[in-house]
């Protein structure tokens, strides 16, 4: 595999490019709105985490209770689902340790992000203490824009609720840990438009990938029989991804808590002086 960077046309076979500072043995957080959605989106960089001496851990936010295509599915979807997500993550190199299950019904992952709920917990303790617990280093989730509602819970609780697991609070949830990264990764659409509007390309990295790795990655999919119908659309568009040179995932990175460069404005004051 070979890790881009399209702004600054770099291109290696080292995974610092998307993770700077890499170190072997590092955790990375892959969060997964639904149980499929990680493999859709990116499955290349788990396989290249492992391969660079990384742990990935899936985290999955919903159950799948609403993934069911006929009516006797209903009943056991859920059950299914789990045990697809355990195999099809297993093809990709992780271990059923490594994926974590929140339980959350589908299309309510939004209003259950806070700490305090009217009824009860929200995920948010859950969320601390395992980031914490497995001293994870690196998140990468979901886009936001405009795919699904979920998906745009899981970017904001990879945003503005993993970015908390490293302040020194609530440390009765576990010692504070150090997060590097933070990835937005597809399932389906394109990536929210640049503010500047250099809508051009939308996505600053990307993973090139040989063929075999993709098709590793499709029977990660197909391990998720209940969902063929659902997500053949999905699958099939993946055709889309392939050059002459391989099959391309993007990434967009998050400048999570950017602090502010205060020099620009400094040369407009000496301008309005």
């Amino acid at each position: 595999m070979e890790f881009i960077n399209f702004l600054n046309l770099e291109r290696t076979r080292q995974i610092d490019l998307l993770f700077p500072g890499w170190k072997k043995g590092e955790k990375v957080a892959f969060y997964s709105p639904h149980d499929d959605d990680a493999a859709l989106g990116a499955g290349y960089l788990m396989m290249a985490t492992l391969e660079s001496g990384g742990i990935p851990h899936i985290y999955i936010f919903c159950q799948g209770d609403a993934g069911y295509s006929t009516l006797r599915e209903k009943k056991d979807i859920v059950k299914r689902r789990k045990e697809e997500a355990v195999r099809s993550y297993g093809l990709l190199g992780v271990p059923e340790k490594n994926v974590h299950f929140f339980a959350i019904s589908d299309f309510s992952l939004m209003g259950r992000l806070d700490r305090r709920l009217p009824q009860g917990k929200g995920v948010f303790d859950k969320i601390i203490s395992t980031l914490r617990a497995e001293q994870i280093s690196r998140a990468v989730f979901s886009s936001g824009y405009l795919e699904h509602w979920d998906h745009t819970a899981v970017f904001n609780a990879g945003v503005y609720l993993s970015s908390q697991a490293q302040d020194p609070i609530l440390v009765d949830l576990g010692k504070p840990f150090p997060m590097k990264t933070y990835l937005a990764y597809s399932v389906w659409g394109d990536f929210e438009p640049s503010p500047l509007g250099r809508d051009k390309i939308r996505a600053d990295l990307g993973i090139l990938a040989a063929a075999e790795e993709e098709t590793r990655v499709l029977n990660a999919i197909m391990a998720f029989s209940s969902q063929n119908r659902i997500i053949q659309d999905i699958v099939s568009h993946r055709e889309k991804r392939r050059s002459e040179e391989g099959y391309l995932e993007l990434y967009k990175s998050i400048p999570v808590r950017k602090s502010i460069d205060y020099a620009p404005y400094f040369r407009i004051l000496k301008k309005t002086s």
